[in-house]
């Protein structure tokens, strides 16, 4: 699919009648795609319901065959989501994509629609925990179905996906502008201006840098508060990134949320905690939400491990070394700390306790990457 940031979508709307809703069709799956999507009721595939996590890496994709007889009908109006994830960064990211049409239809709109990640005895069971992020960008969302088996939909609007991973980070306008004019609106800001957001109390499987409670006593030092968003509703983590002007944060999921929120005038620093490039999305969604790219700060030793039998590839999952007095020399010269003399590295005995903990949680091996 091409993906042009600049280059409105609502002319793409359509407004199905009867259309056929295919969570799981025929056809082999691929990685992470899988066949699914939507139907009009002539039995013609809707191209703009198929599901992308970047622009040429779909999820859902076209069946094989003709399109399959619904087993059930839903009276009504409602919005085509998608694929609907329980994972928080991915439904950010990847469940949120098509809510901006709502901006763009003038009829009441009853529900929404998804494909469910997962296929469940009890698909209700799967969309209830989420009913009420969805509510945040608009409580008609939270009225939502999410069929294992095809179904006829009244009326359904399907909108092509405008937000998503990588290149889709950037998003379509009509998203931007939905986020900025809907999403949590009735959240005042609370909490600190100085907020570092931790991974130390993630479960062990979770990737992380090394020494990360050293880092954490250095940033309170400074005045700043630890936050851990897994821990908190969506409304305190929301809360919070409101009120923030300084965060400071490894790459991960909570700083799509973050990105929301921020504006500007607000300082962020990303400190790689993996090797590669995945800390550009959030540059790109900082960059097309608030118009200001956050710091990145490289500190990795080059040393690394991950748990026995984890998956080469999986950089997720690595537990990095961080050259500590190099990242608080950065954070002082970025003006995030005021004392970076006293960030010191730990010593090997220091890491080598950390390791022997983690794996002992974990009941695995935690063995340095080559």
């Amino acid at each position: 699919m091409a993906f042009d940031p600049q280059v409105p979508l609502a002319p793409r709307i359509q407004v199905l009648e009867n259309a056929i809703v295919v969570p799981f069709g025929a056809g082999k799956r691929s990685g992470v795609r899988r066949p699914g999507g939507v139907y009009t009721a002539d039995g013609v595939f809707v191209d703009d319901s198929t599901c992308y996590r970047t622009s040429d890496l779909a999820t859902i994709a076209k069946p094989k065959g003709k399109a399959p007889e619904p087993v059930e009908h839903l009276k009504g109006t409602h919005l085509y989501g998608g694929l609907l994830y329980q994972h928080f960064g991915h439904f950010l990211a990847e469940s949120t994509g098509r809510f901006w049409a709502l901006n763009h239809v003038d009829m009441p709109v009853d529900g929404s629609v998804f494909l469910p990640k997962k296929k469940l005895t009890w698909p209700k069971r799967y969309a209830r925990p989420l009913r009420g992020w969805l509510a945040h960008f608009d409580p008609v969302l939270a009225n939502v179905q999410a069929p294992v088996e095809p179904v006829s939909v009244e009326r359904l609007i399907i909108a092509p996906q405008g937000f998503g991973t990588n290149d889709m980070m950037w998003a379509c306008p009509e998203y931007r502008d939905y986020v900025h004019g809907h999403f949590a609106k009735d959240i005042p800001a609370a909490g600190a201006q100085k907020v570092y957001i931790s991974r130390s109390k993630l479960f062990s499987k979770r990737g992380r840098y090394l020494a990360e409670a050293r880092i954490e006593q250095l940033l309170m030092d400074e005045g700043y508060t630890i936050f851990h968003p897994q821990a908190e509703p969506l409304e305190v983590q929301i809360a919070k990134y409101k009120a923030a002007t300084h965060i400071i944060s490894s790459d991960s999921s909570a700083l799509h949320l973050a990105a929301f929120f921020m504006g500007g005038e607000d300082q962020i620093a990303i400190v790689k905690r993996r090797p590669g490039r995945i800390f550009e999305d959030f540059l790109w969604q900082f960059e097309s939400f608030t118009g200001k790219r956050p710091a990145v700060i490289d500190a990795l030793n080059g040393t690394a491990y991950r748990f026995e039998g984890t998956g080469v590839g999986q950089t997720s999952e690595l537990f990095t070394e961080l050259d500590i007095r190099a990242l608080g020399a950065e954070l002082g010269a970025l003006g995030f700390v005021s004392a970076p003399s006293k960030w010191r590295n730990p010593t090997a005995k220091a890491l080598a306790e950390e390791r022997a903990d983690w794996a002992a949680r974990a009941e695995r091996a935690l063995e340095p990457v080559a």
